[in-house]
């Protein structure tokens, strides 16, 4: 590793900071989202669809084209946040904050940058993916009913 690439909490700090601006600020990823997260918000409309169990609803397959195309994206965007802070190329700036995160010494990783962290993962998990936009798209859903009953 490069002698100007962070380390440890500064890595932690700049990587959150880096991403949030990437999911609240960069128009592909919010694009993205908007584009995306109708597909999802079918499951939510209905106040009672049958269990809230994560397992046992079934992915539709543009589910997998989303995701698809949400990885390519990220990989876009995780590549470009390396090269920001000075590292080689992804694979080394993954592996550095793996192990930084991994070792969980010397700082404090707050409420933001988990969920920051749970979406960049989310780029490399199907899973992950699919809870990620059911998690965004139930709370579209939830500020939509407020809105329209007056909440």
């Amino acid at each position: 590793m490069p002698p100007s690439t962070p380390e440890g909490t500064e890595l932690v700090r700049k990587v959150a900071y880096h991403f949030e601006e990437i999911f609240t600020d960069d128009e592909d990823v919010i694009m993205f989202f908007t584009n995306s997260l109708e597909h999802f918000e079918d499951e939510f409309e209905e106040e009672t669809k049958g269990g809230d169990d994560e397992e046992e609803k079934e992915h539709k397959m543009i589910y997998t084209e989303l995701y698809q195309e949400f990885e390519t994206l990220m990989e876009e965007k995780i590549t470009d946040v390396a090269e920001k802070l000075g590292f080689d190329d992804a694979g080394e700036f993954f592996s550095t904050l793996q192990e930084t995160l991994n070792e969980k010494e010397g700082y404090e990783q707050g409420e933001r940058e988990q969920a920051t962290f749970d979406a960049v993962v989310a780029s490399y998990d199907y899973e992950k993916f699919v809870k990620l936009m059911r998690t965004k798209a139930k709370g579209k859903v939830a500020m939509q009913k407020a809105f329209f009953r007056g909440d």
